[in-house]
């Protein structure tokens, strides 16, 4: 039986905190929210100026935090086989045979992603669904991009030099089915719809679709 005494009768009631105070101490408030996006903003460092640990922690966070993402595993693959080159033998050798194994056994032949270790990703990519996703060597993909399924990026042709390949900005949107083929440049900002095939300069935050599909009615008997 508890022995603590109540408040007496008569006696005035504790202070109710006012609402603004409870809103305060239950939730983040706007202005140190504001200050992390600020922080990010301004951390204008390249990919191949992070190290490994912290530029994976950013492609996990854009990953939803998902640990089981395909595209976590797609993007940890590439960023190790990047860091390796900057190791020393013999670390390096070693860290070259696990890199060939999981990035041909399981990124190429499992997730169907061919993803050149020569090209060149930004910061905080997202790969969206994987499968049937080429990217080639000396390939520009700028920060902050949503790379989705069936995407190809590569030559316009056989005979087309090894940097004749598509350079991409930086938060540009890539549907579906997109095709970016050629020596061309896509802007910051830019969103290429589902189907796309792309051979021409895209200007920055324009926006592509391909032609819509046709209705064709069955004849009549």
């Amino acid at each position: 039986m508890s022995t603590e005494a109540g408040p007496a009768i008569g006696s005035p009631a504790p202070p109710i905190a006012p609402a603004d105070d409870v809103t305060a101490a239950s939730a983040p408030s706007a202005a140190t929210a504001a200050t992390a996006r600020t922080a990010a903003e301004a951390d204008h460092r390249e990919a191949s100026e992070l190290g490994l640990r912290e530029i994976l922690r950013e492609d996990f966070r854009r990953h939803y935090g998902s640990l089981a993402h395909p595209g976590l595993h797609v993007l940890a693959v590439y960023r190790l086989g990047q860091w390796r080159r900057t190791r020393r033998q013999p670390l390096r050798a070693a860290l070259t045979v696990v890199y060939k194994v999981l990035n041909n056994l399981v990124i190429r032949n499992l997730y169907g992603v061919e993803l050149s270790e020569q090209a060149r990703l930004g910061r905080r990519v997202l790969i969206g669904h994987h499968q049937t996703i080429l990217i080639p060597p000396f390939c520009e993909i700028g920060d902050d991009c949503t790379l989705r399924h069936n995407l190809t990026i590569g030559y316009a042709g056989g005979s087309a030099s090894p940097r004749d390949v598509p350079k991409v900005g930086a938060r540009v949107e890539l549907a579906p089915g997109v095709h970016l083929l050629g020596a061309i440049t896509i802007g910051d900002d830019a969103r290429i719809g589902p189907g796309s095939i792309v051979m021409a300069d895209v200007p920055a935050g324009s926006t592509v679709f391909a032609a819509p599909a046709r209705i064709m009615k069955p004849p009549t008997r």
